[in-house]
């Protein structure tokens, strides 16, 4: 057999099976496939629908969370706006409430201070009083003349001078 030559019947018979072969793919195999490619077509197509829409909202998630960080930190600068005014505010009060004590326990002393002087200005005067009570009755007791009475008196007013006045 030559392998340039033709036959008519093997021909045939090639065509023939070639038809039969694809009548039986069409009927069997080829409504299978197709509805099998379609299906592959509709999964990949939703597929593709979903990862679009979560890609959607994944960006407005994001955008959410770029809002809900930027608020929270200016809700931050504003915490910390306030703890620094009030801590200002508390500074102040305390440095206020110092003075007003300061000031009171000035008052105070200087108040102990004008008691304690009274005091000492009642004392002088009631020694004051003992010391004339005293050269009264030396006076009476002796029987002086009206120059070394005089002269005794004076001695106990500079004795009173001495002692310097309350202020």
């Amino acid at each position: 057999m030559d392998l340039l030559s033709i036959n008519p019947g093997l021909i045939f018979w090639t065509i023939l099976t070639f038809i039969a072969l694809m009548v039986i793919l069409r009927l069997v195999a080829w409504k299978p496939l197709l509805a099998m490619l379609e299906e592959r077509e509709k999964t990949i197509r939703d597929s593709l629908e979903q990862a679009k829409q979560a890609r959607e909202e994944a960006e407005k998630m994001m955008a959410q969370h770029r809002e809900m960080l930027a608020k929270a930190r200016h809700e931050m600068a504003a915490i910390i706006e306030k703890a620094q005014r009030d801590a200002e505010q508390r500074r102040a009060d305390i440095l206020a409430r110092a003075h007003r004590e300061a000031e009171d326990k000035a008052r105070q002393f200087g108040a102990e201070l004008e008691r304690q002087k009274r005091a000492a200005v009642r004392e002088i005067k009631e020694q004051s009083v003992d010391l004339i009570v005293a050269a009264a009755s030396r006076l009476v007791q002796s029987s002086l003349d009206d120059e070394r009475h005089k002269k005794l008196v004076r001695g106990y007013l500079d004795d009173l001078k001495a002692i310097p006045p309350p202020k």
